[in-house]
């Protein structure tokens, strides 16, 4: 599912806003393949809100995507819902990844709810 998602938004690279909410939490499947970002293209997006993250290895895949292939994005919103338990170390664990993270906005700030 994450290459189909890689794909669309490859297919759009004027979209601004994105709002993802996932559908099967409870699967991660297999680790995404690494995407090459200097080949990938630069997206246009601003604002990307995420329902249901919980910080599995193909969603810091997804979001290393969009934070360096997108040097005009504001702000990403994570959102987890109220029934999936995710630690206070997990989440700690989760912000960490996203810290290390390469950035092509300097602005982009990456916000947990």
């Amino acid at each position: 599912m994450l290459s189909c998602a890689f794909d669309m938004i490859r297919s759009f690279p004027n979209l601004q806003t994105l709002v993802i909410t996932a559908c099967d939490q409870w699967y991660a499947g297999p680790p995404a393949p690494v995407e090459d970002y200097n080949t990938a293209g630069l997206l246009q997006l601003r604002s990307v809100v995420f329902h249901y993250m919980k910080g599995s290895e193909n969603e810091v895949c997804f979001l290393r995507y969009l934070l360096a292939c997108s040097p005009f994005l504001k702000q990403i919103v994570i959102h987890h819902h109220w029934y999936i338990k995710i630690s206070s170390d997990e989440k700690l664990t989760f912000a960490r990844k996203l810290l290390m993270l390469h950035r092509a906005s300097p602005v982009a700030e990456i916000e947990f709810l």
